[in-house]
């Protein structure tokens, strides 16, 4: 499966792509003719997107208090210009007809009852109180979307409390990724400098379903300027027009194709020789490489070995200027039982190809040191619930906690904008981890999945109603973005979910400091990055003081100031000391079964998305949401494009639209994220495709803690044969 592309690839996807970037040009108000548009000036707001945590800066275009366009932002490294087809849909949230407007308390009989706001804010002050006297800090915990507002507050509000339990959703996210990475570099991230590279290798995502315009326009100067540029996945995705080859695998065995190269490298003297004074280690791991040769990797991952020496030749060749990107939120290359490992492995790699903070290789992302800030973290003592079980994940486990909690051991739950009953493996076991918390709250603008499911379900103001946090972007240049409220409130009893913590911590009794308002904590945040955010709220999106970080021999973030071949840590875990061969854990040897893979669209990214209505409508218009087989599979089924089709395990059990392609591996089955929706309150999500997520059991990967999505088999035959 190993060709040169044509731009050929998934029209329809493409084609919806474009449709709701051009809607996105007239959103609301918009005049109708000339003559009455002279009547009407618009303001301008700038602000960010909330459709998943990079949150691109963009400029708001209000006019007679309605959303009428949104552009953006030219200086945010994300949006270059411009959106994703998710951000343009999600401007339109605030418009949602089923959005919350009055705090819910479950009643005795399942029930909820509406209650104000003073009611709903002692109780789960109360709550969480006599949880953390009586369980410990410990026992208190929350998840969030990640984006900046809702893990700042949500993170403080813990603290206050003794808590250092607050994760981000990881099910979408690539937990397990970040966590590789930062065990062997001490960097949770890094970024391509696409633009300048000769060589990329990009892992398992398609860039146009996952990451943002940045990245694009980056991939378009690339390949402009004659850069080889590879895709490395089980399916041909809308990327295919970015790329000059697609390199074809069978799902989740990257891992393989990645050692081998390195491998190849190593071998080497003069990569090798100048990767030894940076990498500790690395005479041992080029030992334990000694077997993966390229004839190896070709029997795991179906491409051919001398595809593969050649592509480690022109890495060679290409160095420092070329890179293997695992890529931000990879789905279709991640949530393997392989994934942190991967992510190890292509960090040594990398350091050994010594594209590093060098022009056409990868610049590592600086963390931002917030010491200094009026507004500092907030210290605790009580130790991360999920360590143990996940002692290799950076930030904490997400999914984990689900497992604990499921287990009894979490008292208080609060969840924000975080749908984890429809985005986490096996919807009823998430249901039952709730059940089994004393109190969950859900801070929604919607009732969710999730909400229905929980104590207390308070209604949340949309991004675009409020100010928020700012955020820092970007590796190679960092910049920092503000956001001010561009809207009024859509409904009348909605709380920013800045409001709702800071109350809940006033009334608790809590010592912590909460600044008077959002704007306040912007300011401070700001200036702790030499930045003025009056200023910054008049353009977006500015430079700021985060300095690039060093990386030669004994700068780096980890004990031995060093890249770190050998890990004590992920030998004590259970995972190898060095990165090695792991295969993923569900077998697709036997004939008929079918490994799901999954993945992000343009279109989505959570299951809220799904619910805004010129989101859905583009997908039943494309019919997006079906089941991707391959052709010469789906002939000696007798399926054809467009059959019916039912898809089945000891999970669940579906039917949907079959869409026969020769663009996925014969092994693997495609269905993308988000869909599913089986929750009247979100009517034009209800219904709407299956949920991928309930055909996979729930498991977590050994060491990093992060929930295994595509590890499940699954037969698909015809409907009704």
């Amino acid at each position: 499966m190993t060709k040169a592309i044509t731009r050929r690839g998934f029209v329809a996807a493409s084609a919806a792509t474009a449709a709701l970037a051009a809607s996105g040009t007239s959103l609301y108000g918009c005049a109708s003719d000339a003559a009455e548009a002279a009547e009407h000036t618009a303001s301008v707001v700038n602000t960010q997107c909330s459709a998943c945590p990079k949150q691109c800066g963009y400029a708001a275009y209000v006019v007679d208090g309605s959303l009428d366009k949104v552009i953006g932002n030219s200086t945010h490294p994300y949006a270059a210009g411009t959106l994703c087809a998710r951000g343009f849909g999600s401007a339109t949230a605030s418009q949602v007809e089923e959005r919350l407007n009055t705090p819910l308390r479950k009643n005795a009989a399942g029930f909820y009852d509406e209650i104000d706001w003073d009611t709903a804010i002692t109780e789960i002050a109360a709550n969480l109180k006599t949880i953390a006297t009586d369980q410990g800090p410990q026992a208190i915990a929350a998840i969030t979307d990640g984006t900046s507002t809702a893990q700042w507050y949500t993170t403080r509000l813990l603290a206050a409390f003794g808590s250092p339990n607050s994760y981000v959703s990881a099910s979408a996210a690539n937990s397990s990724i970040a966590s590789g990475l930062a065990l062997a570099t001490g960097y949770s991230a890094y970024e391509p400098d696409y633009a300048h590279a000769k060589v990329l290798v990009i892992l398992g995502a398609s860039v146009i379903d996952a990451p943002d315009p940045g990245t694009v326009a980056g991939l378009e100067a690339a390949k402009e300027a004659g850069a080889q540029i590879v895709m490395v996945d089980s399916r041909l995705s809308q990327s295919s027009s970015l790329a000059t080859e697609f390199m074809g695998v069978r799902a989740g065995t990257e891992l393989a194709l990645v050692l081998s190269l390195a491998h190849e490298l190593l071998n080497d003297a003069a990569l090798y020789q100048a990767a030894a004074a940076t990498m500790e280690g690395l005479a041992e791991w080029k030992a334990a490489l000694s077997d993966y040769t390229p004839a190896w990797a070709a029997e795991i991952t179906g491409v051919p070995a001398d595809a593969i020496v050649s592509l480690a030749k022109s890495l060679a060749n290409a160095a420092p200027a070329a890179c293997i990107d695992v890529t931000w939120m990879a789905m279709f290359g991640g949530s393997y039982a392989n994934t942190g490992e991967l992510a190890r492995a292509v960090a040594l790699t990398n350091t050994v190809l010594g594209c590093w903070n060098t022009q056409g290789g990868a610049y590592v992302a600086a963390p931002v040191d917030w010491t200094s800030c009026a507004f500092a973290p907030v210290a605790t003592t009580a130790t991360d619930i999920t360590a143990t079980e996940a002692p290799l994940a950076v930030d904490g486990s997400a999914a984990t906690l689900i497992r604990l909690a499921h287990d009894g051991s979490v008292g208080g739950l609060v969840l924000v904008d975080a749908n984890i009953v429809a985005e986490y493996p096996d919807p009823a076991y998430v249901e039952q981890a709730l059940a089994a918390c004393s109190l969950t709250v859900a801070v929604t603008p919607i009732m969710t999945e999730t909400a229905q499911q929980c104590t207390y379900v308070l209604p949340e103001l949309e991004w675009s109603e409020s100010a928020q946090i700012p955020v820092v972007s970007g590796a190679k240049t960092p910049v920092v973005t503000v956001s001010s409220a561009v809207v009024e409130p859509a409904v009348d009893n909605a709380w920013s979910v800045a409001d709702i913590m800071t109350a809940v911590a006033q009334s608790a009794g809590v010592s912590t400091p909460f600044p008077q308002t959002v704007e306040e904590a912007a300011e401070a945040l700001c200036s702790c990055l030499g930045t003025n955010y009056d200023g910054a709220c008049t353009v977006g999106t500015v430079s700021c003081n985060v300095a690039a970080p060093e990386v030669q021999a004994g700068a780096w973030p980890t004990a031995s100031g060093k890249v770190e071949c050998v890990s004590a840590a992920a030998d004590a875990a259970g995972v190898s000391a060095c990165p090695v061969w792991v295969a993923p854990t569900a077998s697709d040897e036997t004939e008929g079964l079918y490994r799901l893979t999954t993945g992000n669209q343009a279109l989505l990214f959570a299951t809220e998305l799904t619910n805004l209505a010129p989101l859905a409508d583009i997908a039943k218009e494309y019919d997006l949401e079906g089941i991707w087989i391959n052709a010469d599979e789906a002939s000696r089924a007798g399926i054809a494009e467009g059959d019916k089709v039912t898809i089945s395990n000891d999970h669940a059990t579906a039917t949907l639209n079959a869409h026969v392609t020769q663009l996925i591996e014969p092994s693997a089955v495609y269905m993308a994220c988000h869909y599913g929706v089986e929750n009247e309150d979100e009517k034009n999500a209800n219904d709407l495709g299956v949920r991928q997520a309930s055909f996979v059991p729930f498991a977590l990967e050994t060491g990093y803690g992060a929930p295994l999505l595509q590890e499940s088999m699954v037969t698909i035959t015809k409907a009704g044969a």
